[in-house]
């Protein structure tokens, strides 16, 4: 056995280990939410730690690949390809840093209707002319519509006790469709909901006064099952290659959604027996999880998931750590790759109810895109891959404290980092921009090639020749230097990168031209573009247009309406006839399976180059 000393943002635990044991394995077994989009797989050179001690095996030459000589010779090494023969001791700091999460959204729905209310009532005391059961002495003072039939036992043998507490004075918690739960006395000043997003990448959450309709407070946080890859394909794998491995992704969702109604109550001051009811918007695969259902067959044609109907349970059955006799309300999804959260997203805008025809486009890991309005909609799954991201981004990272979020380089260098510290690599806006940038001055061209002999138009864009570099035999533009950075590497944006880039924005904008041929319209009917979603939220519209993620055909119709599926849950919690119109949604929605599109692959070919098409 040997010893593993992790050094982690300031923290430090000691581990033992097997002769032999994988690094990457261990650290996921102890919790570190360590970078891993390929899911340890040794392709995407994300999991790299620090060793500081310990023996220094030689790397092969995937690994070379991946950290370049340099990052080598400092230390670095891929935690994935690192099996531990000797004690040591390694450095973590790059990981669990403050995530930068799109939580606000816009706000069209305002109807309160709630999900879940309260009736309160002074029931008539039993006599012995008035002897009817507590049951249904409680229907008759409290509810319109006697049901006939009980189905929650807890609540029955509970009752007795409950209606005699309070000298016969209760409250009835009730959904559209069942009672929830007696309560003794009136509690009707307390009466909260939880919306919840679930997305690949990040969970957001919030809770929402059902008295008055108002979100009282936000949270979120990175979902921990990114380190079992980036993409729903490698967490799908997962829990196919591993026996525990349903349970263990459902176990880490799970924790991650009670840590969030935590800190939410926390928040609000309230306690979580006061929250009786919460909707879950998510992709399909992340619903999947979330409700241990084996998600396998979405990851092979035909792509038949288990469910996309709205799904009813009880809170305890997840479970979510809310009041004992709450619900859960999963909102429906359209198919395998367009998912419960497009759903949530197109309610949220209110497209489905649009005379005119509107576009839709939630760029994540995945893309999902809806075009149409209340006479029909047509909706796809562009396989964008995480690149939007930073995954497969040699120096790309996620929304967190030290990435690059804007760039400029025309009139010198700059950019802006999320927290406003010394960056530590490029997130998905910052990527965007850059290479939006490259092409404005002419060093990447039409074709995505960066251009080593490039010369400058201007002298003031003189420095930037210094910056076409070429490190370990691969093409780059170096925006900052080692001693510019947190973690003292060089920053660059490489030719891979932009193959990455193009590969993902020719996906997306080729699925955008499906859309638009199957709903028999042109570009010009289109009247407003919705950026849903986080990079939607941060991206520079213009950078967008000018890489061809957006077609240039829609500029000036373009807006970001934020976390948009998130809403569409705090819709449906405000408003109970929502979760049917949720309902029609999906039901309403064409889908079109690219990978079986000729069109699209057509597309696809045309969307590569930066031109205009």
């Amino acid at each position: 056995m040997f010893s593993v000393t992790v050094r982690n943002n300031g923290n430090t635990q000691v581990y033992t280990a097997k002769n032999g044991k994988n690094l990457f394995e261990l650290l996921r077994e102890k919790g570190f939410g360590i970078d891993s989009p390929c899911n340890g797989n040794g392709t995407c050179g994300k999991c790299r730690v620090k060793l500081i001690q310990g023996s220094n095996s030689p790397a092969k030459a995937e690994e070379i690949k991946l950290l370049g000589l340099t990052a080598l010779e400092n230390g670095y090494r891929l935690a994935c390809r690192y099996n531990i023969q000797s004690d040591i001791e390694i450095s973590t700091d790059s990981n669990d840093l403050p995530a930068n999460i799109a939580t606000e959204s816009v706000q069209i729905n305002t109807e309160l209707n709630p999900l879940v209310t309260k009736v309160y009532s002074v029931l008539e005391k039993p006599a012995l002319d008035n002897s009817v059961s507590d049951f249904i002495r409680v229907m008759n003072g409290s509810y319109n519509d006697n049901p006939l039939v009980i189905n929650d036992l807890g609540l029955l043998r509970n009752l007795p006790d409950v209606i005699r507490k309070n000298n016969f004075e209760v409250t009835l918690v009730k959904s559209p469709w069942d009672i929830i739960a007696v309560e003794s006395g009136n509690t009707t000043n307390t009466l909260y909901g939880v919306a919840v997003d679930i997305g690949t990448t990040t969970i957001a959450a919030y809770l929402v006064d059902l008295t008055t309709g108002k979100k009282v407070s936000v949270t979120s946080l990175l979902n921990p099952q990114k380190a079992f890859g980036a993409d729903v394909i490698s967490r799908i794998s997962y829990t196919m290659e591993n026996e525990h491995g349903l349970e263990q992704l459902n176990s880490l969702l799970l924790q991650s959604i009670n840590v969030c109604i935590t800190i939410l109550c926390k928040q609000a001051g309230i306690s979580p027996v006061d929250v009786y009811v919460i909707t879950f918007a998510g992709n399909t695969t992340m619903l999947h999880l979330l409700l241990k259902v084996n998600p396998s067959n979405i990851a092979y044609a035909p792509f038949v998931p288990a469910f996309t109907s709205t799904v009813k349970v009880k809170a305890g059955e997840l479970p979510v750590d809310i009041n004992p006799n709450g619900i859960a309300y999963i909102l429906p999804g359209v198919s395998a790759y367009v998912g419960a959260d497009t759903v949530g997203a197109v309610l949220a805008v209110g497209m489905h109810q649009q005379a005119s025809a509107s576009l839709l486009i939630d760029i994540g890991t995945n893309g999902e895109i809806v075009l149409g309005g209340k006479i029909g909609m047509y909706a796809c799954s562009a396989a964008a891959g995480p690149a939007f991201e930073g995954a497969n981004i040699k120096n790309g990272m996620g929304s967190v404290n030290g990435a690059i979020n804007s760039v400029s380089i025309k009139h010198g260098i700059t950019f802006t980092t999320i927290g406003h510290t010394k960056p530590m690599g490029l997130c998905g806006t910052g990527v965007v921009d850059l290479l939006a940038e490259l092409l404005e001055v002419g060093i990447v061209d039409e074709t995505g090639r960066i251009d080593m002999s490039w010369r400058p138009e201007s002298p003031e864009q003189e420095p930037l020749c210094e910056r076409i570099v070429s490190v370990d035999g691969v093409n780059g533009f170096l925006l900052c230097k080692a001693r510019e950075t947190l973690s003292g590497n060089e920053i660059l944006l490489t030719q891979r990168d932009i193959r990455e880039i193009q590969n993902a924005k020719a996906a997306i904008a080729a699925g955008i031209r499906v859309l638009v041929k199957n709903a028999g319209i042109g570009f010009e009917d289109i009247q407003k573009v919705y950026l849903a979603g986080g990079f939607g939220s941060y991206i520079n519209i213009d950078s967008a247009l000018k890489i061809g993620l957006i077609p240039g055909e829609l500029e000036g119709r373009i807006v970001s309406v934020g976390n948009a599926a998130a809403q569409g849950a705090i819709d449906i919690l405000n408003n109970k006839s929502l979760l049917s119109a949720a309902q029609e949604i999906s039901k309403s929605i064409n889908y079109t399976e690219l990978s079986n599109s000729k069109d699209f692959n057509d597309y696809y070919v045309d969307c590569m180059t930066f031109e205009d098409i």
